[in-house]
């Protein structure tokens, strides 16, 4: 309660010297006395005489609580009263005031902004909707008018998220215009007129709700979802009957493209001129004619003079160079730059996609990822955002959906730009075999494609095992759990390994063995562990290595031993065995027989028929027969695709195929793989192709 006795005592005592035997001053005199009925009743009397002054009284009188006569309402009129009648007296009276009463227009505007204070306290302490609409009615001077509002805006706002209709939302936007949470309302308008429409995957409900909420911004997302259930089977003739059934749908452009893409999906001469003969109406006879040209042309990067241009399998240029820099061609379009700017060129070298991107992906699934001013977005092959460049990160499309992060957090969005679900995720990561792991809240766990919660935990942390199985890690324990949040096990383990070989690591107490998928415990738990074995102790080719007393063995995926426990170190599982004593490294086999002695630094797996081995810091590969294939002499080597090795020499880098045949001289700086059977070979500024399945080089003609 704002406390204004002392100010009133020190007026009228300072007041008390100079007044009359009038009835205005009788008031104040008894008023300074605390004889409030005697005050009271001589401020009445004066009203008429000396209004503004006699009313300033009366609202002290009821403005204090230490009297019968205190009222908030009377205390309001009155001193509202005061301020309004101040100008209406005379000048000369006005100046009287001040002299004998020490009133003034000031005094009564400063009691009146106590009277609003007192107001705006107690609706505060009410803190319901209509008291602060009670209080900005009646104290419209107030300088708490705004917060007022606020306060009475926000509580109106609370109150209509409990009721979540869209009546209830269009009434708050109605009465309170201009609120700060206007721009919050209207999302939840839209999504409470999309719920009280939509009827999950039936079309017509869709459509009753485009009907009568055109304007609604969620009307590309209903629309969308038409095309999604009209055209989820992603055949040719279901496209075919949405384009007929709902050609004004945004849409009708994508059913249209993959109608195409579907009838061309082998990418031949043929199959694109039969399209042309039987749509005759497809809106897009450009690519048509594009595909024609440009269907089986293979073309290679090459770099003349500090450019990148394109060639052909015979070495000849299709594609001058003048670019400063061009990626390989995927679905038909390649990332090209100029002035640090990034485009897209077709087969043709046309810029189909200007130079306008900071940054650019390859096009995956018709769809490129791009940069501009450090922000992210995704366009399409047209050169079309599918999404705004407004983004922090987007992700690689991965069934169907990609995640993006914004100001907000991470949703997720589909191949056409809209939004898969509306769920809003602190942490996000990509879709694999369905799924996703996402954090929300205090909650960590999996995601469905449709944004449902798999599986969840509120605590610790989750991964995914195999199918519906995850496991909860929780402080210093784990356990196998099911999307409903039922466990596995009625113990909790220290360790569960990752699944490999469908055989995952389990440890508790100082001792661990092996699970399935389905948890079931395949090899019990008895075997110590060593250092790092949760790495070590995997399943490779169904075998493991595991250590008994200071030596190391191997079991079969049955747990039944394969090699006894007589080595220092034992490699990976194959047609031999790395195996070490501890003075050098040999290969045994499944009959425990030493089968290439211990003379190696080190000795890697076999892998159809050939093994890299070390020795004294260089690298070769040998046969089953210790033979020397590839000799030990190089820097180092590197298996690809298990069918060749890349050898580095000399500071070069060569090719070998897995019979230790030399593919490639080593004399490049660096080799990549470009597709299967195709290697890149770069050296300087030069860059030419091998193809191993045609022996043939792919050079620039000079």
């Amino acid at each position: 309660m704002i406390n204004t006795k002392y100010i009133i005592y020190s007026l009228i005592a300072s007041a008390f010297f100079v007044l009359g035997s009038c009835k205005v001053n009788k008031g104040f005199e008894a008023l300074g006395e605390y004889n409030y009925f005697e005050a009271k009743k001589q401020l009445e009397k004066s009203l008429k005489r000396d209004k503004s002054p006699s009313a300033y009284g009366l609202s002290l009188i009821y403005f204090r609580n230490d009297n019968p006569f205190h009222n908030l309402d009377s205390a309001y009129h009155y001193g509202l009263l005061s301020v309004e009648s101040f100008s209406e007296a005379k000048p000369k009276k006005q100046l009287k005031w001040e002299e004998q009463l020490n009133f003034t227009a000031a005094t009564a505007i400063n009691h009146r902004k106590q009277i609003s204070d007192l107001g705006y306290e107690k609706a505060v302490n009410t803190n319901t909707v209509e008291g602060y609409k009670y209080f900005i009615a009646n104290y419209p001077w107030s300088h708490y008018i705004e917060s007022a509002e606020r306060k009475r805006d926000s509580l109106a706002f609370v109150l209509a998220k409990m009721k979540n209709t869209s009546h209830v939302y269009l009434e708050y936007l109605k009465n309170y215009e201009d609120s700060d949470w206007e721009q919050e309302v209207k999302p939840l308008l839209y999504r409470a007129q999309f719920d009280e429409t939509i009827e999950p995957n039936k079309t017509e409900s869709y459509m009753e709700f485009i009907r009568k909420y055109p304007s609604n911004p969620l009307v590309r997302d209903a629309h969308f979802q038409v095309f999604s259930i009209e055209t989820q089977a992603n055949t040719i003739q279901a496209y075919n009957r949405f384009i007929k059934r709902f050609p004004n749908n945004p849409f009708v452009d994508d059913a249209w493209t993959s109608l195409y893409r579907l009838s061309i999906s082998d990418y031949n001469k043929e199959s694109i001129e039969r399209f042309a003969k039987d749509y005759t109406e497809f809106p897009f006879p450009h690519l048509i004619q594009q595909d024609l040209q440009l269907v089986g042309q293979n073309l290679f990067q090459f770099i003349q003079s500090g450019k990148y241009g394109f060639m052909d399998e015979e070495g000849i240029i299709m594609i001058a160079p003048h670019f400063e820099y061009a990626g390989p061609f995927k679905n038909g379009l390649a990332v090209v730059t100029k002035q640090g700017k990034y485009g897209y060129i077709n087969k043709n070298g046309e810029l189909l996609i200007d130079y306008q991107f900071d940054d650019a992906l390859d096009f995956d699934q018709a769809r490129a990822v791009v940069e501009v001013d450090g922000l992210y977005g995704i366009i399409d092959v047209s050169g079309n955002f599918i999404l705004p460049a407004e983004f922090e990160d987007i992700g690689s499309f991965s069934d169907g959906l990609t995640y993006v992060e914004g100001g907000e957090g991470y949703q997720f969005y589909t191949l056409d730009g809209s939004l898969a679900f509306s769920t809003v995720f602190e942490e996000a990561f990509a879709f694999t075999d369905g799924r996703a792991k996402v954090k929300k809240g205090n909650q960590i766990g999996y995601i469905a494609t449709d944004g449902s919660f798999l599986c969840a935990v509120s605590n610790g942390n989750l991964r995914h095992f195999k199918d519906s199985i995850f496991v909860h890690e929780f402080r210093d324990s784990m356990n196998l759990m099911y999307g409903n949040g039922e466990y596995l096990f009625k113990e909790s383990f220290d360790q569960i390994g990752i699944l490999n070989n469908n055989r995952a690591i389990i440890e508790k107490d100082g001792v661990y063995g092996y699970i399935n998928g389905k948890g079931e415990e395949i090899i019990p738990m008895k075997y110590i562990p060593f250092a790092n074995y949760m790495q070590f102790a995997q399943f490779e080719h169904n075998h493991v290595v595991y250590k008994k007393g200071q030596k190391y063995a191997m079991m079969d995926s049955l747990g039944k031993s394969v090699l006894p426990a007589l080595f220092d170190g034992i490699g990976t599982f194959g047609e031999l065995i790395p195996v070490t004593k501890g003075k050098g490294w040999g290969y045994a086999n499944k009959d425990v027989r030493l089968k290439i002695d211990y003379k190696y630094d080190y000795a890697y797996p076999f892998i159809k028929g050939t093994a890299i081995v070390e020795k004294d810091d260089l690298f070769g590969v040998i046969n089953v027969n210790d033979e020397e294939i590839i000799p030990i002499a190089h820097a180092s080597i590197k298996r690809i695709s298990n069918d060749f090795l890349i050898v580095k020499s000399g500071g070069f880098f060569g090719l070998y195929n897995n019979n230790g045949e030399v593919i490639v001289n080593a004399e490049y700086n660096r080799i990549n793989e470009h597709s299967k059977n195709l290697f890149q070979l770069v050296k300087g500024q030069t860059i030419v192709y091998y193809d191993v399945s045609k022996s043939k080089f792919i050079s620039l003609k000079e």
